[in-house]
């Protein structure tokens, strides 16, 4: 009896607020702007945001390489998903930050991957609740002469 109490005082006192359906949120990467710190000639950084898993956006040999997508304004992110190449060399993503700001300046830490990924692998990470930003980056952050070579970056979110 007590616990038949205690949860319908709990229903009728408080509010689950679900502020967006699945159905609501859609890639707003694709066919995004994006830039290298420095591109492999072979691999441009629109090969990231393409829709295809089939080819790869690469960087040459440096240090912390990075891609950086500008969405063009500011979204509610929820979900960013990073896709390892599907042909080979995916060893080449590991120790990544995905970072997202509504500045470049200003940048925060959504997610870390430490690896190294598998060929072809999906890896998710979940930005905190009312996430808004119009840039992502993704950036090795160990090591001394890595490439960043990856297949797509799907960045899930709506206005």
């Amino acid at each position: 009896m007590r616990i038949w109490f205690l949860t319908v005082f709990f229903l009728l006192t408080c509010q689950v607020e679900v502020s967006v359906s699945h159905n609501d949120l859609r890639n707003v990467a694709y066919g995004a702007s994006v830039y290298h710190v420095s591109s492999h000639p072979n691999h441009p950084a629109s090969n990231a945001v393409n829709g295809l898993l089939t080819d790869f956006s690469c960087t040459n040999s440096g240090k912390n390489p990075w891609l950086r997508i500008d969405l063009g304004r500011n979204f509610t992110i929820r979900q960013i998903e990073v896709f390892a190449r599907s042909d080979c060399c995916a060893g080449q993503l590991h120790d990544f930050n995905v970072k997202v700001g509504k500045d470049v300046d200003q940048m925060h830490v959504c997610g870390h991957f430490t690896g190294p990924a598998g060929v072809g692998k999906r890896m998710a990470m979940w930005c905190p609740t009312d996430t808004v930003a119009r840039y992502v980056q993704i950036q090795i952050v160990e090591g001394w002469h890595n490439h960043l070579c990856l297949a797509e970056v799907l960045v899930w979110g709506h206005l």
